[in-house]
This record gives structure tokens, C-alpha cells and sequence, in this order.
């Protein structure tokens, strides 16, 4: 589940025409590929996804950071938000993106008034941002100055033909899709050295959502750490107030509670 946005605007007449040209150059399969998603209304109606499930990891390198089933929380928000919450028995990660702040959250699941607060560094927020766009605008939108969407032609991905288009948010932030041919069925997808496959399905909303997600990355050994979420509940549309994003109270008394659903 790894998706940035800010309008830069100059000569509004320029932009606007800009804008139209790169839109009337989108490759003829993002259209084949939302299609079998949703229809465009449905897809553009999205306000928020939330995601609940579990994770499982396996590192043959270091199996101390194999995990089994740890409760995972999800959420991405329009124009760009996300919060993601991890459960394990002696820790709880959180991590936020609100716009242009991002930072994670490490806390004591015993006592709450134990964490560790980082705040992201710029790079990492790029890529969070980025990640945050890929979830919520299905595969459309992305225009100069922000990024660029660029058609590679045809490719081969598990043995099936496909069609690879380039989703790029920065020179070092490139979501590469391989789209099957003729269905714009999502085969694979490559992103900062991860290999990320979707399984089976479910529709909520009208819209058609994988029900697991593996992602593989080659470990220093040359062996696959496998990662995977299998969603045991997506909702889509529900509303998060401003304190689901906030970063935690520092004062004492200890962090505010999470949720922020109105």
C-alpha cells in the first residue's frame, strides 16, 4: 500500500493549457485500469480509505524481526493524509502524514507517557506523500510541476504481458505499474526496491480493493523478506478529524486519544 501534490501556479492561462496537454497524454490504459476498479465517478468520490488487518513478516536474514499477525490500522485521507498504527506486544509504531508534516511515534503499549517522537526527515516525507497520492487518486492527476506519468510500453511481469507506466514524483520517487494487457488488471508494482503483488478481491463502495497485499525486498544476503497485510475490513468515505493526524501531546498527562473519526 505504498502515494504528492502541491499546485505551483504562474501565467494561468500557460499552466491551464500545460495541464490539459499532459491530462490528454495519459496512457490509454490507466483508463482500461480504473474501468476495472470502478467507475470514474465512484473513484473520484473518494474522500478516505480505512484499511484494518493484520501483518506478517519474514526476514531470513535476521528472523528477531519476523513478525506474526500484528494488528495494523490504516488510514488515508484526502487531499493528503495518512496514518498507519502497528500493534506488537511491546511497541506500538505510528505514523503520520499530515500535508507536509510527517513523523512517527514509538510508544510503551503499558504506559502511553513512554514514547519516542521523530519527526521525518524531508526525503522520507517526499516518499510518504507520494505513497499517500498512489492510494487515494487511482492512477490519475498526477501533472507537472507535481510529477509525471510516463508510458514505457509494453513489459512482461509474472509471465503476463503488460503495459508499464511510470508513475514519477521525483527523480528518486518512481512507482513503476504493470498493467495486463486488455483487462488494466494491476500485475505488479515496483517502488523503491520492493516488489508489491495484490490478491484476491472485494468491493466496497463500487470499488474493487485486494484483500492481501505482499510486498518482497531483496535482503543483503539475496534472500526475499516477504511483508504481508491481509485486510480483515476496508471502509471507505468515513471522516477523520484533525487530532487523527496530530502529532501527540507533549505536555504531561500523556498523548491525546486516537481516533479523530466524526
Amino acid at each position: 500500500m505504498k502515494i504528492r501534490r502541491f499546485p505551483l501556479f504562474a501565467a494561468g492561462a500557460i499552466v491551464l493549457a500545460s495541464a490539459q496537454g499532459a491530462r490528454c497524454a495519459e496512457p490509454a490504459i490507466i483508463a482500461v485500469a480504473r474501468a476495472r476498479l470502478g467507475s470514474d465517478a465512484a473513484l473520484d468520490a473518494v474522500t478516505s480509505i480505512h484499511f484494518t488487518g493484520v501483518l506478517d513478516v519474514t526476514d531470513p536474514d535476521d528472523p528477531k524481526k519476523s513478525v506474526s499477525h500484528l494488528p495494523i490500522d490504516v488510514i488515508y485521507q484526502k487531499p493528503l493524509r495518512t496514518r498507519t498504527v502497528i500493534r506488537a506486544e511491546k511497541a506500538i509504531q505510528t505514523k503520520v502524514l499530515d500535508g507536509y508534516d510527517a513523523w512517527q511515534r514509538l510508544e510503551d503499549p503499558a504506559d502511553r507517557t513512554k514514547f519516542r517522537l521523530t519527526w521525518l526527515s524531508s526525503e522520507d516525507t517526499k516518499a510518504l506523500r507520494a505513497s499517500t497520492w498512489e492510494n487515494l487518486y487511482y492512477y490519475r492527476g498526477l501533472l507537472p510541476p507535481d510529477g509525471t506519468v510516463e508510458d514505457r510500453g509494453p513489459a512482461t511481469a509474472d509471465g503476463i504481458s503488460c503495459e508499464r507506466v511510470d508513475f514519477i514524483h521525483a527523480r528518486t520517487i518512481v512507482f513503476s505499474r504493470y498493467f495486463e494487457m486488455g483487462t488494466g488488471r494491476l500485475v505488479l508494482t515496483e517502488a523503491g526496491g520492493e516488489r508489491v503483488r495484490e490478491h484476491g478481491q472485494t468491493v466496497v463502495n463500487g470499488i474493487r480493493f485486494a484483500t492481501s497485499i505482499v510486498s518482497t525486498e531483496r535482503t543483503p544476503s539475496g534472500k526475499d523478506r516477504v511483508a504481508t497485510i491481509t485486510f480483515e475490513k476496508i471502509e471507505v468515505n468515513q471522516r477523520f478529524g484533525d487530532d487523527a493526524f496530530a502529532p501527540p501531546n507533549l505536555l504531561p498527562g500523556g498523548p491525546p486519544a486516537a481516533g479523530g473519526k466524526k
